[in-house]
């Protein structure tokens, strides 16, 4: 296990390297700091984006290990705030742009993303059983200073301390498989975990010894009917127990866990087929829901940061937005939309990795503000006059999501919910409303505050600390709010594993243009086939991919230029293994227009499949 040490990595490669797309070997790890920087892993690289531009800000590739493959980056976190002196002593100010990513060796690294150095590096106690990271979270030690929580092989979870890269606590919960990790946003020192058969561990972490932790295990009751079907195709599959992480041996049953923002000690679950809120306090489930009739299995779940809405992501790329009825913990599902758009998707489909919401997008406390303000003071409207009222639809949130897929795209996305001038009228007119719900168990009685459990049994809602808020932290219309979602913004990265380049050359027809001996200047761009039958054209000084064409249904396995505006290429594929015989697909590209155009197209197939693909310098014949 090494020490910490400040050693620069390859400032070039950051800045050059246009990282590959995410797969489900990345185990859908991404993070977005507050100041705006996502940072998702790539293969094993980790690629960094501005989200206001969506721009590539850089490329961090990992140090390679001892293996000749470099591992897939599995978990990426950003620094929640400043860490120990002693580790960051050069610059504590800087700390905001610390990254903790891990891959699939069980490998550690702390990444300072301003002095593109590698700070920590922890490596696996038995390096031989790539025991791979599931998961990490950060987790409050001392008033300046974190640990490093992980989730590594199936069931284990340990506790670092960033300062001497020792591991300070382990836990083995087996045979559960853990999950998923997360931090309390109302005490930084406690963290859960969930598994995958609704195993759940609490953890508060009170000093920075073995013996400062404290653990608490619940369970959340769900039905494993189809875990254990898994369980036993895995062991027959395998041969044995895997060391492997959850997501590795079960790729598509996702569980995943997320502390509410707006209710203490309330967390919300969600298995495959099953949303669950649960009460930490009480060790009680409040409500769940199964999976609703048409709707592909639940993958993430992330509740509004401003707002009484939780957002749960589906396997088939759709996301589901739910509600809290006002006054208890019930939540009913307001609408589906799509996170994929249908228009001009390659077959099959590309898949939904992760998605994020932004915190720094939230219009609702100015429009609360707003009509607050309206309703205290002198207003025109004659209130008594039916023939005068503001029915102008108005926002009344407005939320920024990113979706990340396995074709190279990063979609920025604005969800907003509409409202009826009326309904936010007389709202304002109506005052504040509470900021309190009753609901009922099996035996008591729990009134919430924002702080939390405040009292047992029948009191008035009113006398509970006096809380009163204005319209943000409520739930009130919701259940006439319209939602809407658009896309704004997309980022596009190689789109698949490379299979060709073609550089383009001046054209002859563009050198005689010019008159004579002045010679065509030579076009910054970079033609890719990949093994997905997409061509990616990128710009070389940007670095940057310009445009992605959808040409065919297999590997692309030639691909030339044609002057400085088109492209020629072409696969094939074989009709049937016994028989032989192969179907060749040519296909010239304009970038033109963007459309494909297939020549050479045969009734039967040939004999045997294309090899090769020469082009003519004027870019106007192809042989």
């Amino acid at each position: 296990m090494s020490i910490p040490t400040h050693r620069p990595l390859p400032n070039e490669s950051w800045d050059c390297t246009l990282p590959g797309p995410p797969s489900r070997n990345n185990f859908g790890s991404a993070d977005l700091n507050p100041s705006g920087l996502l940072a998702f892993a790539s293969g094993s690289s980790v690629s960094v984006v501005d989200s206001r531009s969506l721009q590539l800000v850089a490329t961090i590739p990992l140090p390679p290990s001892s293996s000749s493959l470099s591992p897939f980056v599995t978990s990426v976190r950003w620094t929640p705030l400043p860490l120990g002196r002693d580790l960051l002593s050069t610059e504590p100010s800087s700390s905001h742009l610390i990254l903790a990513a891990a891959d699939r060796h069980g490998r550690i690294a702390l990444l300072d993303f301003r002095l593109r150095s590698l700070i920590l590096s922890i490596d696996p106690p038995d390096p031989s059983s790539k025991s791979g990271i599931q998961d990490l979270c950060w987790v409050q030690a001392r008033s300046d200073s974190f640990h490093l929580a992980s989730i590594s092989g199936p069931s284990y979870f340990s506790l670092y301390n960033t300062s001497s890269s020792r591991c300070i606590f382990k836990y083995d919960a087996s045979p559960e498989y853990l999950s998923c990790i997360r931090r309390d946003p109302f005490d930084s020192r406690h963290l859960c975990i969930v598994g995958l058969k609704g195993f759940l561990l609490s953890v508060k972490v009170l000093g920075e010894k073995d013996d400062d932790v404290a653990l608490k295990e619940l369970q959340i009751r769900t039905d494993c009917t189809e875990l254990l079907k898994l369980e036993k195709d895995a062991a027959a599959a395998g041969g044995g127990t895997s060391s492997s992480p959850a997501s590795a041996v079960f790729p598509l049953y996702a569980v995943r866990l997320a502390f509410s923002p707006l209710w203490k000690n309330v967390i919300y679950v969600t298995f495959p087929r099953e949303l669950v809120v649960f009460d930490l306090k009480y060790e009680t489930t409040l409500f769940s829901a199964p999976l609703p009739r048409g709707c592909a299995k639940f993958l993430d779940v992330l509740p509004d940061p401003n707002q009484e809405l939780v957002y749960c992501v589906h396997l088939d790329g759709k996301i589901s937005i739910w509600r809290r009825k006002e006054g208890e913990q019930v939540h009913v599902m307001c609408t589906m939309e799509e996170l994929m758009p249908s228009l001009g998707s390659p077959v099959p489909s590309p898949s939904v990795l992760a998605l994020l919401v932004s915190q720094s997008e939230s219009t609702l406390q100015n429009i609360s503000k707003l009509y607050s303000d309206s309703s205290n003071g002198a207003s025109d409207v004659d209130s008594d006059n039916p023939f005068e009222f503001c029915d102008d639809t108005l926002v009344v949130a407005k939320t920024r999501l990113f979706s990340i897929s396995d074709d190279g795209k990063l979609w920025s996305w604005i969800l907003t919910a509409e409202g009826d001038g009326v309904m936010l009228k007389d709202a304002g007119i109506s005052g504040n409303i509470a900021n309190v719900s009753l609901y009922s168990t099996n035996t008591t009685t729990i009134v919430y505050t924002k702080d939390g459990l405040a009292a047992e049994g029948s009191r008035q809602l009113d006398k509970i600390n006096g809380s009163r808020t204005q319209l943000p932290n409520s739930t009130f219309g919701f259940a006439d709010v319209t939602f809407k979602i658009s896309l704004v913004g997309q980022l596009q990265v190689l789109s698949s594993m490379v299979t060709m380049l073609a550089v383009p050359s001046p054209s002859l027809t563009a050198t005689m243009s010019r008159g004579g001996d002045n010679p065509a200047i030579t076009v910054p761009l970079v033609a890719l086939g990949s093994q997905s039958g997409t061509i990616d054209v990128i710009d070389v000084s940007a670095n940057a991919v310009a445009s992605s064409f959808s040409v065919h249904n297999s590997m692309v396995r030639g691909l030339r230029w044609l002057g400085n505006s088109r492209l020629v290429s072409f696969s094939y594929t074989q009709v049937n293994e016994k028989t032989g015989g192969y179907i060749n697909r040519l296909v010239v590209t304009c970038l033109r227009s963007g459309l494909n155009r297939t020549f050479r197209v045969l009734q039967k197939p040939e004999r045997a499949p294309i090899r090769a693909l020469r082009t003519s310098s004027s870019g106007r014949f192809s042989f």
